[in-house]
């Protein structure tokens, strides 16, 4: 790799190797830059959402920044029920591409809605607010119960017209046409709380979802598969003793191997309280078994809970507080990327990590 942008709760650290080690610079300070993805035909178009700040755009892999999207003025009063991008919560880009040759580009918000833009970010429209979703009225986040939000964006690996959202919490909602038209997947014993959902290119309609359903139902709900597109749901939990899990990669060239990040409770996971906070790794094998996972990565004790992400050559990287770590052998090992570490950054939550080779 030769840069690594990482995505703090109060900053985004850019991290850029040379022939001396790596350069680190910061921007957006003092904001909140929670969700990262780039153009998959331009990795030096980036988009970065704020919780507090809006949209931005980079289309010099993150040298400079320009806001974008539907932004209030200071002094605007909004409505409530107004959409806009003013909370960023998910980012995805299309393969496919728009009116001038750009990925087409997917902006999630809470309140839960779903935006698009097909001129690289120019101009958006609103794609969704979901009001149409039976189920809407009962969704919540937990840490707002008042309100909600679009966790996750995910393009299908086999169809890019085919789109899943998942909402905090709310459950998966699907759509077959390029967010045209939009459908809840209830069936069954089905995931409310779907933190990270993955599918497959290698195994269409497999989709892989790390889940906070533990603490909605009961444990040994921290991880769940479909081999339907969504319909119906298995949760796998032999080996897994921790059953809050929040982050996830899967291998893309070996559908078996997943690696996720997991927690006793979603405190200890996200709060870092002197140090008190704690998160554990593990990977899965095609025998469906977790086993845990320690070898080169910091102490679990003091470890916030991490980002995980895969490359296509199959290598898994970790971002935590404590630093960036990668494996070349399916998450069995972790080395460090000895990138300098600020004190400050000890106790801020990661949420977001692009690997720009």
């Amino acid at each position: 790799m030769r840069k690594i942008i990482l995505a703090f709760d109060r900053e985004l650290v850019i991290a850029e190797r040379n022939s001396a080690g790596w350069n680190v610079s910061s921007c957006f300070k003092g904001a909140t830059p929670i969700t990262l993805t780039c153009d998959p035909n331009n990795e030096e178009r980036i988009y970065c959402g704020t919780f507090d700040r809006g949209l931005w755009r980079s289309v010099d892999g993150g040298s400079s920044w320009e806001a974008i999207g539907t932004l209030p003025s200071f002094g605007d009063v909004f409505p409530n029920d107004t959409p806009a991008i003013r909370s960023v919560t998910a980012l995805a880009v299309s393969s496919l591409t728009g009116e001038d040759g750009n990925g087409i580009v997917f902006v999630g918000t809470e309140p839960s809605a779903l935006f698009v833009s097909r001129n690289g970010g120019d101009s958006f429209d609103l794609l969704t607010n979901y009001n149409q979703i039976p189920s809407r009225s009962s969704w919540f986040f937990p840490q707002r119960t008042y309100t909600h939000h679009v966790k996750l964006i995910e393009m299908d690996s086999t169809n890019p017209k085919t789109i899943y959202t998942t909402i905090d919490v709310g459950g998966l909602i699907k759509s077959l046409d390029e967010g045209k038209t939009w459908s809840e997947y209830k069936e069954g014993n089905y995931p409310h709380d779907i933190h990270i959902l993955k599918s497959h290119k290698h195994v269409p309609n497999r989709l892989y979802a790390v889940l906070g359903d533990s603490f909605l139902k009961e444990p040994g709900h921290g991880y769940a598969e479909s081999y339907d597109g969504g319909k119906t749901w298995s949760y796998l939990a032999d080996g897994l003793n921790h059953h809050y899990a929040y982050h996830m990669a899967v291998n893309p060239n070996d559908p078996d191997n997943v690696v996720i990040a997991t927690a006793q409770n979603p405190h200890v996971a996200h709060i870092y309280e002197g140090g008190q906070c704690e998160s554990n790794i593990y990977r899965k094998k095609a025998n469906g078994i977790w086993e845990e996972v320690t070898s080169g990565l910091p102490e679990s004790k003091g470890t916030l809970i991490p980002v995980l992400k895969s490359s296509p050559e199959g290598q898994f990287y970790l971002f935590s507080n404590k630093g960036v770590y990668y494996s070349t052998d399916k998450g069995t090992s972790w080395s460090s990327i000895e990138i300098p570490w600020e004190p400050r950054l000890v106790g801020q939550h990661p949420y977001d990590m692009l690997i720009i080779d």
